[in-house]
């Protein structure tokens, strides 16, 4: 890897985020440190958002490399940055993570107290309280473990792969080039995950929490927008599971909870009614069975019509 003058470099995958990825990168402007760069890489974005990177690039006072890549995925887009980076740490976030001042310094002064390869810092993400409206389903989905699971953390729960979250997450840049994220993961679903799995059984990996290290995470979600993703969802944690058979939880749900997901997946022209009663129901109470169940379908659609080699069936 070409030396560095910089310490630290942040690496950004985007696509099609235009309406939040300038105010990503402003948000980097203001940090109390300063001596960082920062590359983003465009999955193939069809919207605004090479013509919007150009001309931020010009006048940036960030030392911003671009790349450009056709529509893989995160996994790839982190790994070729990651090849690109030249800074010996390096900080993963998303296009629509708002860095508080402090970010990039906190996650830094965690490296150098813990220099040891397998040290990776894990941010704290809270839901960003300007530019949306945070419903009780977003806190739901914040605090539930289905999303994050930083209400554990903030409890004294110690972190480990599960909590493996690339919107706010640093390591050793040779580390990551050493142990590249799985590209047959195309989605941003469970390709971090794994890499975490990977990273504890095979290189002993050790995730330290640092909630000092604020951001906050623009991305209004409605309850039918997280049904949709839970079928991405569905389909990534199955492509995780083929590859990792171990890590496969034990099914704890009921036979009777079995039998209702099998019939909603023989009859699925029920999901799109149920989705739109599931989600006039989290305003009511959040979370609720009906709410909590329709999720669950959505992502055994997923889950159940992917085979073995990740492919539909």
């Amino acid at each position: 890897m070409e030396a560095s003058r910089y310490p630290i470099g942040v690496i950004i995958p985007t696509y099609n985020r235009s309406d939040v990825l300038i105010s990503c990168l402003q948000h980097l402007e203001r940090q109390t440190w300063q001596d960082f760069e920062v590359i983003v890489v465009d999955d193939g974005s069809t919207d605004s958002t090479p013509k919007l990177l150009d001309e931020y690039q010009r006048t940036s006072p960030l030392q911003l490399r671009i790349i450009r890549q056709n529509n893989s995925g995160p996994a790839r887009a982190r790994n070729l940055a990651a090849s690109a980076l030249h800074a010996p740490i390096c900080l993963m976030i998303g296009d629509d993570i708002l860095a508080t001042p402090e970010f990039v310094s906190t996650h830094l002064e965690l490296h150098r107290q813990r220099p040891a390869q397998k040290v990776v810092g894990l941010g704290l993400t809270r839901w960003s309280d300007s530019g949306q409206n945070v419903t009780a389903f977003m806190h739901w989905l914040e605090d539930s473990g289905i999303q994050f699971a930083y209400k554990e953390l903030l409890a004294g729960v110690r972190p480990n792969w599960k909590h493996f979250y690339t919107s706010n997450l640093s390591m050793k840049t040779q580390f990551l080039l050493e142990n590249p994220f799985n590209e047959s993961f195309t989605k941003a679903a469970a390709e971090d995950i794994e890499l975490g799995f990977r990273l504890e059984q095979q290189r002993g990996l050790e995730v330290v929490f640092i909630p000092d290290a604020l951001a906050h995470h623009l991305h209004p979600t409605s309850f039918r927008q997280a049904c949709r993703r839970n079928i991405t969802v569905g389909k990534s944690v199955r492509l995780f599971h083929n590859l990792w058979p171990d890590a496969v939880p034990p099914n704890r749900n009921s036979p009777v909870r079995r039998g209702l997901r099998r019939f909603m997946l023989n009859n699925t022209w029920l999901l799109p009614p149920l989705a739109v009663l599931a989600g006039l129901s989290t305003s009511i109470s959040c979370p609720n069975p009906l709410m909590l169940n329709t999720l669950g379908c959505y992502y055994a659609i997923g889950y159940e019509q992917t085979g073995p080699s990740g492919r539909k069936v």
